[in-house]
């Protein structure tokens, strides 16, 4: 999680609530005692981390790769922060650690048909009730709304905490 000025234990609640066990900030990800707090969450160590799933790269996401088992596996699907993942060769060399770039949209392509089945599985778990959604705030956008406040709104989405995601909504009075 993107460290805040403020609302950052709102939105840690607000992850917990939708199912995350541990939540950290990029601050304390890279904090040099991480590393003895991931041993408190896996049992001492016993428990190895396998997966790690970055959407932001930079610092963060290679503290992050450090942190993974022998043979683990780093996938890539976004970049938010704009600055590269640097690896150390250690763990490329002597954790044979795994690394992987993932575009959805690609996925899609070659896999139309996994596709459809990833969909009509979330769509059920949605049904059964043991898929939550995130909280949107709906941003109401008519042929009259001036496009300084548009603009106005999404440069907001971009400022610190706020709650849910951003959704312009057409036409709806």
């Amino acid at each position: 999680m993107r460290g805040r000025a403020e609302g950052t234990d709102e939105l840690r609640r607000e992850l917990r609530d939708l199912g995350a066990d541990v939540v950290v900030t990029d601050a304390e990800l890279q904090a040099p005692e991480f590393r003895e707090r991931v041993k408190e969450w896996t049992a001492g160590g016993r428990e190895r981390v396998k997966l790690a799933l970055n959407c932001v790269g930079g610092k963060p996401a290679t503290a992050m790769a450090k942190v993974l088992a022998p043979g683990g596996h780093f996938v890539t699907y976004g970049a938010m922060s704009k600055q590269p993942l640097t690896l150390p060769a250690s763990l490329l060399i002597f954790k044979d650690v795994h690394f992987h770039g993932f575009w959805v949209s690609k996925w899609a392509e070659r896999e139309p048909d996994e596709k459809k089945r990833t969909v009509e599985h979330v769509l059920e778990l949605v049904r059964k009730g043991e898929f939550k959604d995130v909280p949107v705030e709906e941003l109401l956008w008519e042929w009259e709304t001036k496009e300084e406040e548009l603009i106005g709104a999404v440069k907001g989405t971009l400022e610190g905490f706020r709650k849910g995601k951003g959704v312009f909504v057409f036409g709806r009075t």
